[in-house]
């Protein structure tokens, strides 16, 4: 080989070897930029989701003096974590609402014997529950009241010292859920206007991850014209039951006594009902979740199903079917709002999609499915008009929960297990009322 050849061979060598270079450097300059971009873009949903919740970025570092709940930055990661990690953390969200205008918009108290009891703070050492009532102002955050991290537990606890500017007499407390009618009602009156379907799932549902959603079956304008409506009759027209009879009791619940369970609280809306408006109201008292004396929750809803097909071809005339439930959150967080002065257990209605991430479950096909839509949303808004702050927003998720068989179907969550008897049951008055509103047409 001559000189000239061999010179040629080593100039292609380093030329492949610099557009080598030349290539991966571009391609790490491209993947840095990508990277860049999300962190860009991570951060202004960030701030969007701060200005949500009434925060300026010059607050959020701020440090609130006397307050042992996460603030500021730290509660922003705290937040982030929890979402990585699957949680909604409710003491983190509540300390960004605490910088809102100076004033807390949380109150913490400690789970005493008697409403009538101010603020204070436990002895050393002590442990206790968390209520948080919302204050005058305060915006709904119900979706992010899912768990508080045990680790940070301690940051929400009632063992906290409070300070004196945060003690709130009796009859704050008690007018709190009237804040929020303001803020309801323009949710309401924005749909009407609009009647937009992002609008709507945005500020009236809460989507679960196994699902996924068909805005086809979600046009506002179909969902709120929807007759709900029925004419009494003097055979049953009204089922109550409850598919997870045996296994949800409240905090004070004692055992073995149905009156004090999920069961005795669907007695009290059968009563509400039957003697205040009229209705033929059968209530189903089936332990459906119990086999051979013992809780077995894994075909709770396929015995369940097997027990309303049997009392609907006993009372045909059946129209509306509720399956009560109390929700449960795993955590100490106590949960209420306030009606006519008397503590009151939130509900959240529930809608099965027969539909997961990648569409729709053929197999739990339900032909009423709009029809429940239309159902637990006029529900919805009747309680955001006369009761604002007592129904958290429509939750749905990916399989049927026996829905299927009445248009008029309705999976409710009342409360949770920090709930007392007393505060589940206060709840059944402004259901009734509510419920009896749309069945009879008022709502409209």
């Amino acid at each position: 080989m001559d000189r000239t050849s061999w010179q040629t061979i080593k100039c292609g060598i380093k030329l492949t070897i610099l557009l080598s270079i030349l290539l991966w450097s571009g391609i790490l300059v491209v993947g840095l930029h990508r990277q860049y971009q999300l962190l860009a873009k991570a951060k202004d949903q960030v701030e969007k989701d701060l200005v949500g919740f009434g925060f300026s970025s010059s607050k959020m570092a701020e440090k609130q003096s006397g307050s042992s709940l996460l603030t500021g930055q730290t509660a922003l990661l705290h937040y982030l974590q929890d979402q990585r990690n699957g949680e909604d953390n409710a003491a983190t969200v509540a300390a960004w609402k605490q910088q809102k205008a100076g004033k807390s918009s949380l109150v913490k108290m400690k789970n005493t014997k008697t409403s009538s009891q101010k603020t204070s703070a436990s002895k050393a050492g002590a442990t206790g529950k968390v209520l948080y009532v919302f204050n005058n102002k305060s915006n709904d955050i119900t979706k992010y009241n899912r768990a508080v991290s045990p680790s940070r537990q301690t940051a929400v606890n009632s063992t906290s010292k409070a300070p004196k500017r945060r003690e709130v007499q009796k009859k704050e407390l008690f007018t709190a859920y009237k804040g929020n009618k303001t803020l309801e009602q323009k949710k309401i009156s924005k749909l009407y206007q609009n009647m937009d379907t992002k609008y709507l799932l945005k500020n009236f549902y809460i989507i679960d991850s196994s699902t996924s959603v068909d805005k086809k079956i979600f046009q506002p304008k179909t969902l709120l014209k929807m007759s709900m409506q029925i004419k009494k009759k003097k055979t049953p027209q009204i089922l109550i039951y409850h598919t997870h009879a045996a296994s949800e009791q409240f905090a004070n619940s004692r055992a073995n006594k149905d009156e004090d369970s999920i069961v005795g609280v669907g007695e009290e809306l059968a009563q509400i009902l039957t003697r205040k408006y009229g209705y033929h109201v059968i209530h189903d008292e089936t332990k459906y979740d119990m086999v051979k004396g013992s809780i077995d929750r894994n075909k709770a809803y396929n015995q369940s199903g097997d027990g309303v097909k049997r009392l609907l071809q006993k009372y045909p005339d059946i129209q509306v079917i509720i399956d009560l439930h109390r929700d449960g959150v795993g955590n100490k967080v106590h949960r209420l709002t306030s009606i006519k002065g008397k503590r009151t257990a939130q509900v959240m209605f529930f809608n099965g999609l027969s539909r997961n991430q990648k569409g729709n479950i053929a197999y739990l096909h339900n032909d009423n499915l709009q029809a429940n839509l239309a159902f637990s949303l006029q529900m919805k808004i009747a309680c955001m008009k006369t009761y604002p702050g007592f129904a958290k927003p429509i939750y749905l998720k990916n399989y049927r929960y026996n829905l299927h068989m009445k248009q008029r179907s309705l999976l409710i969550e009342l409360g949770n297990e920090n709930n007392t008897v007393e505060e589940a049951k206060n709840a059944m008055t402004p259901l009734a009322d509510v419920l009896h509103q749309v069945l009879s047409g008022k709502n409209k």
